[in-house]
């Protein structure tokens, strides 16, 4: 499976970016020129997810072990050996699958506002019949405008830096999307249905860096229990903001990452 990508700096070790439901790799744009400036001996790829972009007809989603090995394929195939790899939301716990799956590969995780997974089985199956509630309905004809604007107005995103004028914005940059691709995305990279990861973070060789926001208790604490799970790992919080530090705090969480990558081992 190919994977859309543009790439950002010169350098010789490499970044890639994953974004979260709905978004595309323009997303971590600003995140990318920050960073570069603070780490030029790297470079960023910005991926836009499977479905996410223009992809043939027949497409089908890959499931989260197939989109890691695309990962890890890129990766070799461009003849870098190893990369670090960051994921927003959704992008991080993909990441997190492939750091995991592939440690030699990618032997550096950043996970921003993200989480290893649903342990307790009574809400990964709860979540299951959400997620496939709203595949359902992004099958039907949903009235797409109106889905983005329900979905802007989630609680998880609520933060005291959030500006609801900007909503037009968001449906415009997300009403590009094809609602059955991002109901097949629901449906396979739901966190319902994608494995737990909390007892293998510790077996984990490399390093991690998890980014949270301050006004956001629930990514927080996953956070915090991350980074204790983690032989190696460090933990920060963003003041004043919630869960949307990709997209809100772009030029404090891209330095954050350089000064963590730039460490030697």
């Amino acid at each position: 499976m190919g994977l859309k990508f543009r790439t950002l700096g010169t350098g010789s070790r490499l970044l890639l970016c994953l974004h979260g439901f709905l978004g595309e790799g323009s997303d971590w744009t600003e995140f990318a020129d920050v960073f570069l400036t603070h780490a030029p001996e790297w470079q960023v790829a910005l991926i836009d997810l499977p479905g996410h972009c223009e992809e043939k007809n027949g497409w089908i989603c890959p499931r989260v072990n197939e989109f890691a090995q695309s990962l890890q394929k890129l990766v070799t195939a461009g003849g870098w050996g190893t990369a670090a790899v960051a994921g927003y939301s959704l992008g991080g716990r993909l990441g997190l699958h492939a750091a995991l799956s592939f440690p030699a590969t990618f032997p550096a995780f950043i996970g921003i506002s993200t989480t290893a997974g649903i342990e307790d089985e009574a809400e990964r199956a709860r979540r299951s019949d959400s997620d496939s509630a709203l595949a359902v309905r992004l099958r039907s004809d949903v009235d797409f405008a109106e889905f983005l604007r329900e979905w802007w107005h989630q609680p998880v995103f609520a933060s005291p830096a959030r500006d609801d004028d900007q909503v037009a914005e968001f449906v415009a940059s997300r009403q590009r999307r094809d609602p059955l691709r991002m109901a097949a995305c629901l449906e396979s990279w739901s966190a319902g249905g994608l494995p737990s990861q909390w007892s293998a973070l510790l077996a984990y060789p490399g390093r991690a860096l998890l980014l949270s926001g301050e006004a956001d208790a629930k990514f927080t604490s996953a956070a915090v229990r991350m980074q204790s799970a983690f032989p190696c790992a460090e933990h920060h919080s963003v003041a004043s903001l919630g869960y949307q530090l990709l997209v809100k705090k772009s030029r404090v969480v891209a330095p954050a990452a350089a000064a963590f990558l730039n460490q030697r081992e």
